[in-house]
C-alpha cells in the first residue's frame, strides 16, 4: 500500500538512484494449501516538485503481498492441522452419589496439565471411512478409539461429509486417570469443525461431546473447572493455581480399570467434605495434601495394592519437596505437585525401573483457540532409559 506524507521545505528535490534500494529475499508459507515465496521489499521515495513543499511517496509491496497472503490465506481450504492435545489432572474428586442409572454425581476441579499427545489430521478423498494411526501399540485404530467417534458423532451432528486421515503421536500413558482418550476426542472435535468453518460453537461441542465420554466436555473449558453431574456439568473458574507450579506424574505399567475401580467403591465409605469448601481453600490457600482428597483412592488400592504403597513411599521420601502427593481419576498416576523431580527411589531399584515418568505444569487457553503444546514441554521416559543413557 502507498503511503503520503507531507513535508514542508524550502528547497526542491530531485529523486535520484540511491533513493531506491532492495532488501534480501525471504519466505512466507500461509496457513491454507497455497505459498508465496520470494518476498521483496522496495522503499521507493518519489517527490513531486511544488512550491514551499516536499512530497514524499513510499511504497511498500511487503505490505501489499501480506495483504494477498492473507486474502489467499483466509479463502483457501484447510487441508493439514497439527493440534497439541493435553491431559488433565484431578486436584480433588469427590463421589457424591449413586444415581439410578448406575452412573455416579462427582465433584472435582479438573485441570488441563502440559502434558499431552499431538495429533495430526489431513482431508481424506475417501467419503466413507476414516483412517487412524500411531506410535503406541494397544490402541484401537476402528471405531472403538474415541477420536473415530468424535468424528462420526461431527458428521451426525453437521452432515459434515469430510473424512480424515489422523496420526496419533501418543504420549500420555492409558489407563492412567489422565483422561489423554477425552482430550483427543475433544481435540477431534475441535479440528473438525476447523475444517468446515467453525459452523458449530464451543458451547456446542461441548454438549454433544457428553454423548460420547463424561470428561470429554471438560476440555472445551479453558482450562480449569468444576466440574458436577457425571463430569460433563462443567463450570469455568479463574484458575486457582500457578501456572509455573511444576509437578512430576508417576505411572507404574498396571493400569486401574475404571470399571472395576468402581465396583470396589463403597459410598458410605467415602470423605464427607464439602466439594465447594475444598474449592474455596484450593483458591484461597493455594495446594495442601489436605484439600486433595480422592474418593476413589481406597477402591483402587484395592484394585492395585501396588499403587497405595507407591504413594506412601512418595511422601516418605519427599521430605516436604511435594506441596501434596495425590492420585489422578481412577488412577493409576500418582502426582507430586511442587516439584518436576521424582524421588531418588524411583531410579535406584528395579521395581520402578519402568514406571512411566514426566513433570508438566497446569496450562490453560484462550476463548477460541485450542491449548498450545508449551515451548518447555518435556520429553517423558523410563527411569530404565535414564540409566542406560548415563551409562
Amino acid at each position: 500500500m502507498a503511503s503520503s506524507h507531507l513535508l514542508c521545505s524550502h528547497h526542491l528535490f530531485y529523486p535520484s538512484s540511491k533513493s531506491f534500494s532492495k532488501t534480501s529475499f525471504s519466505s512466507f508459507t500461509p496457513h491454507g494449501s497455497a505459498s508465496i515465496h520470494p518476498k521483496v521489499q522496495f522503499r521507493r521515495n518519489s517527490v513531486v516538485k511544488a512550491t514551499q513543499r516536499k512530497l514524499e511517496v513510499v511504497y511498500d509491496p511487503d505490505e501489499r503481498i501480506n495483504k494477498l497472503a492473507n486474502e489467499v490465506d483466509k479463502d483457501a481450504p484447510l487441508s493439514r492441522l497439527t493440534l497439541f492435545s493435553p491431559c488433565k489432572i484431578n486436584v480433588f474428586l469427590r463421589i457424591t452419589n449413586k444415581r439410578e442409572d448406575g452412573y455416579h454425581d462427582l465433584a472435582s476441579l479438573f485441570h488441563a496439565i502440559s502434558l499431552g499427545d499431538i495429533i495430526k489430521f489431513s482431508l481424506s478423498p475417501s467419503k466413507t471411512k476414516d483412517r487412524l494411526s500411531t506410535n503406541v501399540t494397544g490402541v484401537p485404530l476402528d471405531d472403538r478409539n474415541l477420536i473415530i467417534k468424535a468424528l462420526n458423532l461431527y458428521r451426525k451432528k453437521t452432515g459434515s461429509d469430510n473424512f480424515f486421515w489422523i496420526h496419533l503421536d501418543k504420549k500420555v500413558p492409558t489407563g492412567a486417570g489422565l483422561g489423554g482418550g477425552s482430550s483427543n476426542a475433544a481435540t477431534a472435535l475441535w479440528a473438525a469443525n476447523l475444517f468446515n468453518g467453525s459452523p458449530a460453537t464451543e458451547k456446542e461441542l461441548q454438549e454433544w461431546s457428553s454423548e460420547i465420554g463424561s470428561d470429554i466436555p471438560f476440555f472445551f473449558s479453558r482450562g480449569a473447572a468444576y466440574c458436577t453431574g457425571r463430569g460433563e456439568v462443567v463450570q469455568d473458574i479463574f484458575p486457582p493455581l500457578p501456572s509455573d507450579l511444576p509437578m512430576v506424574l508417576i505411572k507404574p505399567q498396571e493400569a486401574c480399570p475404571t470399571a472395576e475401580v468402581y465396583k470396589h467403591f463403597r459410598l458410605d465409605l467415602a470423605s464427607k467434605v464439602d466439594p465447594l469448601a475444598l474449592l474455596e481453600k484450593i483458591s484461597t490457600n493455594g495446594i495442601s495434601q489436605n484439600v486433595c482428597v480422592n474418593d476413589l483412592e481406597a477402591p483402587a488400592f484395592q484394585v492395585l495394592p501396588s499403587l497405595k504403597r507407591l504413594k506412601q513411599r512418595i511422601i516418605a521420601a519427599s521430605r516436604g519437596e511435594y506441596d501434596a502427593v495425590l492420585m489422578s481419576g481412577s488412577g493409576s498416576t500418582i502426582v507430586g505437585i511442587g516439584s518436576p523431580d521424582p524421588p531418588r527411589f524411583v531410579y535406584d531399584e528395579d521395581d520402578y525401573r519402568d514406571v512411566f515418568l514426566s513433570e508438566a505444569n497446569f496450562i490453560t487457553r484462550e476463548a477460541n483457540e485450542w491449548y498450545r503444546e508449551p515451548a518447555s514441554a518435556t520429553a517423558t521416559c523410563k527411569p530404565s532409559e535414564i540409566s542406560r543413557n548415563m551409562e
